[in-house]
């Protein structure tokens, strides 16, 4: 056989082809077949098809050879194959040949060739082998070993004399015998010597120690790591138990930064890194490496991001805790399925028929594929046919959280299946009134929201919205803004060095300056922040739980500072917002805001409605305490001419006044013939107001009711929500705070108090209740609140209440609001879940939150095995996970129809999640478990126990624990 070359010539020598084939032509160009070839120092064997073989061969009178991956003869070197052994001399010829079999409960070493015993050990060190080569005696995650798990060794001894056999319980860590490397294995005996395991008898002292290093011949090592074990063993003995091993491997693994917290690379490691007050760290994360378990995996699908085409205003994917894949069709079916399951909760649990949700706060809709938002407002659309129909649209309000400006353009194409959360309400709000100094211009209350307020007389035409002044993550910033602040110096303060205590001492501070004229960390103005924002046209109002109530104090406890202020607010929305609105920048520091009454749209209108002359406000802001003394003109509008208004609120010295008591206006004013208001207005200093607050609503006896029903408005029929009075008649309010304490008695539970109290809430204004997010945190959650959930589908049992309480009290909390004509949202966490307890061997990189490779003071990592803890979700998630997807089906089929835009495809109804796992997640944030847990061989693969499900590679174990050959070698 011959072969030509691409220039036509016959070839000579080695020739390299096909996946890794070799073959040879002699320097008469005639290929090699069954015969040898060297190459300097190298010796090849091709066979009897010119191939160069590999692995062992068989020749002549019983002789043995052996070529490796690379086809080159094995000479002067040994080969292990299972349990057997051999060694090649300078011929190539095999000159040992034995094997070693584990024989009634003895070692035993035979000649292959012969089958002779040539030696037969009782016990000795190779009972350091597993007892079995499973997962009944070899801790695994998928198949994966870690250096925190444990096994089961065939025996064990104290002396290295006496060898028991183990019991199934006896079981021993994997660090005590196999290390990532040579230092690791010197560190190991340093640290156990030095936290009392010293024997003199066994060379094991601090001294004679001191020096072992990398460098150190394996010889010694491992001599030194076997008398180890027999001084382990001596302390198990001695202290009946594995439980001081346990703790003193976990504390030398926590010194290993290859096996602890530190190798995840977290940026507060970097040099003067400043924590971030949301109390996250967003760029510590991990991203899933797609493979065979996920197609998906869309990262940052956000707002008007969802075909991957716009990055003009999207938001990171990753966040907190582990990152949900709402792109995969199987989590979007399972989302459908956790919609339908709350909107109907009372009456699928057999709680109470009426204790369903109406709709949905929807949390970090920032950080989740916009795709929910399509299907969450397809399934309401099915459910209760809102579309262009504002009556039912109204009773179902659904509001989602971001404060990312581009979420307007996108809810405003798909038809505003949910409210936009006007976040540029709230900066404003905070810039220009509750800075302690360096005030914005004032005009800004004017124009910078997605609403421009200088003449609003539209209906329709804004982009329906919700805007607050404070909310739990704002306060919780303050909160940790001030433990950052009390402990200095501290990079993991927001991480593992937080202490509970840290936020109670920030909690009294926060206290003591709230009631301070000079404040240093809480708002200034909050009364005129809630007065601006309650009478403000074309938005719906979310007032906060932590400004009517002290947060730290037992729920509903104790009013705040504020309460009396935020309330009359409330009410007398309900009473006189309405109208057209006109907000006027008198001077640099002073702006008013009016509305003109029920059916009038501007200052010229007569009016449409009975309630038009009796309706409306006046509120009056300014944000210089030292603004001198003057009386301005506010144009109330034709409609209200020669009108005698009420002093409703007012500033005086010493706060605020309710009946003109100490002000300088009196308890009422009249409007003179062209309907102008004239007030006297001066800066003030004092717990309550820096610089300016008055308002203003007209006389009239007894109650009225100033809100729209949502029948009487027009409607767009390619639209579900739309700006216009029946939609500016509500007021959300947010029922929770992230500190509330857990309560001390059954009838302090949240929700039996919320369902004491839903008279109040009515009276006060509210029309939709936001509730907390009633799912069953993670035990080890810093809130003990649902955002840190582990079961989507727990809201709470009698005997394991959440922090608010049972789901059968939630289901009659939201029952008791519905009597009191409240509608009632639940806070649905899509993002996120946190807690999970079961590990998968998953392959990540380390990213930033946008799933983008970064490196941290130099290093990074990429496609390494992470034992991270992605699977469960409770005995809710298996009960009810996917359960109602076949009703879905029947009753709503086009919800599985209509294909997704991020991925081309519909939500996936044929899988049931009953168990949260990896596939369904796009990556987690760092768990501070170790990047390099994983046992890796000394070649860098990684070791791996075959059996059951975990059949991706064959079993390749550690030579301490599953090599026979490794034992044979020793013991020759």
């Amino acid at each position: 056989m011959y072969y030509f070359g691409s220039n036509g010539d016959a070839v000579t020598g080695l020739r390299y082809y096909g996946n890794n084939k070799l073959e040879y032509y002699g320097k008469d160009h005639v290929q090699y077949r069954n015969r040898y070839a060297s190459q300097g120092n190298k010796w090849y064997y091709f066979g009897s098809n010119g191939d160069a073989v590999t692995g062992l061969r068989h020749y002549g009178n019983n002789k043995l050879e052996y070529y490796g991956a690379d086809h080159v003869q094995y000479r002067n070197r040994y080969y292990q194959e299972g349990n057997k052994f051999y060694y090649f001399g300078g011929n190539g010829d095999a000159m040992v040949t034995i094997r070693g079999a584990i024989e009634n409960g003895k070692f035993n070493i035979y000649d292959i060739r012969t089958n002779k015993l040539i030696k037969s050990l009782d016990a000795g060190t190779w009972e350091n082998l597993a007892y079995s080569m499973d997962a009944n005696s070899i801790n695994n995650v998928d198949g994966y070993l870690s250096y925190s798990g444990w096994y089961r060794p065939i025996g064990t001894s104290q002396d290295g004399k006496t060898w028991y056999k183990t019991g199934a319980g006896d079981w021993r860590p994997i660090l005590m015998y196999v290390w990532p490397n040579k230092d690791v294995q010197a560190q190991f005996i340093k640290y156990f010597v030095n936290h009392g395991y010293e024997n003199a008898n066994y060379g094991l002292t601090k001294v004679l120690v001191a020096n072992l290093n990398k460098g150190t011949d394996a010889t010694v090592l491992n001599t030194a790591a076997q008398n180890l074990r027999y001084v382990i063993e001596q302390s198990i003995a001695t202290n009946k138990g594995t439980g001081k091993l346990a703790n003193d491997i976990n504390g030398f693994a926590a010194t290993v930064p290859e096996l602890s917290a530190s190798s995840e690379l977290s940026v507060q490691s970097i040099p003067n890194y400043k924590p971030n007050e949301s109390g996250t760290v967003d760029n510590d994360q991990v991203i899933f490496v797609n493979d065979a378990d996920s197609k998906y995996r869309l990262m940052n699908r956000t707002i008007n991001n969802q075909t991957g085409n716009d990055n003009s205003d999207n938001s990171p994917e990753l966040l907190v805790g582990n990152d949900i894949d709402n792109s995969n069709p199987v989590v979007q079916a399972e989302n459908l399925n956790w919609e339908y399951f709350l909107l109907n909760y009372g009456k699928l649990m057999g709680y109470n028929q009426d204790g369903n949700f109406d709709g949905f706060r929807v949390d970090a809709a920032d950080n989740i594929d916009a795709d929910v938002f399509d299907q969450m407002g397809q399934l309401m659309n099915d459910m209760y046919h809102m579309k262009g129909n504002p009556q039912n649209a109204n009773n179902h309000l659904s509001y989602n959280e971001g404060y990312h400006s581009g979420a307007a353009r996108m809810l405003n194409k798909k038809g505003n299946p949910q409210l936009y959360m006007d976040s540029g309400e709230f900066y404003t709000l905070e810039k220009v009134l509750g800075r302690a100094n360096n005030r914005d211009n004032i005009s800004d209350l004017v124009t910078n929201s997605i609403v421009n307020r200088q003449n609003d007389v539209t209906e329709n035409e804004a982009t329906p919205n919700w805007s607050f002044v404070t909310n739990h993550d704002q306060r919780k910033n303050l909160i940790n803004r001030l433990i950052i602040k009390d402990h200095p110096g501290i990079a993991y303060i927001m991480g593992s060095a937080y202490k509970a205590e840290y936020a109670n001492q920030a909690w009294q501070e926060f206290y003591a300056d709230q009631k301070k004229t000079d404040k240093q960390y809480a708002q200034y103005n909050v009364p005129a922040q809630y007065a601006i924002l309650l009478s403000n046209k074309d938005t719906v109002p979310q007032i906060y739980y932590g400004d009517l109530y002290n947060e730290t104090a037992q729920y509903m406890r104790e009013k705040s500072i504020y309460y009396d202020a935020i309330t009359t607010l409330m009410k007398a929305r309900k009473q006189f917002v309405s109208g057209g609105q006109t907000m006027t920048k008198l001077s640099d520091n002073l702006i008013a805001s009016v509305r003109y009454g029920k059916g009038v749209a501007n200052a010229n209108s007569e009016g449409t409605d009975s309630l038009s002359r009796t309706s409306g406000m006046a509120v009056i802001v300014g944000n210089n305490p030292q603004m001198a003394e003057q009386t301005i003109s506010i144009n109330m509008g034709r409609a209200h001419a020669n009108e005698q208004y009420r002093n409703l609120l007012d500033t005086t010295d010493n706060g605020l006044t309710y009946n003109a008591d100490g002000a300088e206006n009196p308890e009422t004013l009249t409007t003179d013939d062209n309907g102008i208001l004239k007030v006297t207005v001066k800066g003030y200093s004092n717990p309550y107001v820096s610089g300016y607050l008055g308002v203003w609503v007209p006389v009239v006896s007894g109650n009225q009711d100033v809100t729209t029903n949502a029948a009487t408005v027009s409607a767009d029929s390619n639209k579900i929500f739309e700006s216009n009075a029946a939609l500016d008649s509500h007021m959300i309010y947010e029922d929770f705070s992230l500190y509330q304490p857990e309560p001390t008695s059954t009838e302090n539970h949240a929700y039996n108090i919320i369902a004491q109290n839903a008279a109040l809430f009515n009276n006060l204004g509210i029309t939709d209740f936001w509730m907390a997010p009633a799912y069953t945190p993670f035990s080890m959650s810093r809130y003990n609140e649902g955002y840190s959930m582990t079961d989507r589908y727990n809201l709470g049992t009698n005997a394991n209440p959440t922090k608010y309480g049972s789901g059968e009290e939630l289901a009659n909390a939201i029952a008791a609001l519905h009597s009191a004509g409240l509608k009632v949202q639940e806070d649905i966490v899509m993002n996120q879940m946190i807690g999970f307890s079961g590990q998968e061997a998953v392959t990540v990189t380390r990213t930033n939150n946008r799933g983008i490779q970064i490196y941290v003071n130099g290093k990074t990592y990429a496609n390494q095995i992470y034992f991270a803890y992605t699977t469960g979700g409770g005995n809710g998630q298996e009960t009810y996970g996917g359960k109602y997807l076949s009703e879905l089906q029947s009753k709503y089929p086009d919800l599985f129809t209509t294909r997704a835009i991020s991925t081309g495809v519909a939500p996936d109804p044929t899988t049931r999640i009953t168990q949260w796992s990896a596939k369904y997640q796009n990556g987690t944030s760092l768990q501070n478990i170790g990047i390099g847990l994983a046992v890796k061989l000394p070649n860098g693969d990684y070791a791996y126990l075959n059996g059951g499900n975990n059949d991706k590679f064959k079993t390749t174990l550690p030579e301490q624990m599953g090599s026979i050959g490794y034992y044979v070698q020793h013991e020759l």
